[in-house]
């Protein structure tokens, strides 16, 4: 019986960019800044009885939300870029990240 190895074959499937890290802190801190900003709308449409303030609280909640999906998806990229699961690679996290935000956030960060 032959026994033979796969590895002359095989290769990495790790398509991460050069800034792949420091764009997912970025978005952090960005997800950070909207949420702060959302909860002080909410607080002063509270307040003053602003229904504009509260209408853009709301809108601002769906982008903190498709940031933090994105910004989720870089940070399972970046974990999991050496898993020998993911067979062809985990950049298709960051896609379908971008997938789903699309209608709440222009693009995908990572």
């Amino acid at each position: 019986m032959h026994t033979h190895s796969l590895e002359p074959w095989q290769h990495r499937h790790v398509f991460l960019g050069a800034d792949h890290a420091r764009n997912e802190r970025r978005t952090w801190i960005v997800i950070t800044i909207t949420t702060a900003m959302m909860v002080r709308e909410i607080v002063a449409g509270v307040a003053f009885g602003s229904m504009a303030l509260l209408a853009d609280s709301f809108q601002m909640a769906t982008h903190a939300g498709a940031l933090t999906i994105a910004a989720a998806a870089c940070l399972c990229t970046r974990r999991h870029a050496e898993d020998e699961r993911f067979t062809f690679g985990t950049g298709k996290l960051d896609e379908l990240a971008d997938y789903t935000t699309r209608l709440s956030s222009p693009s995908s960060p990572c």
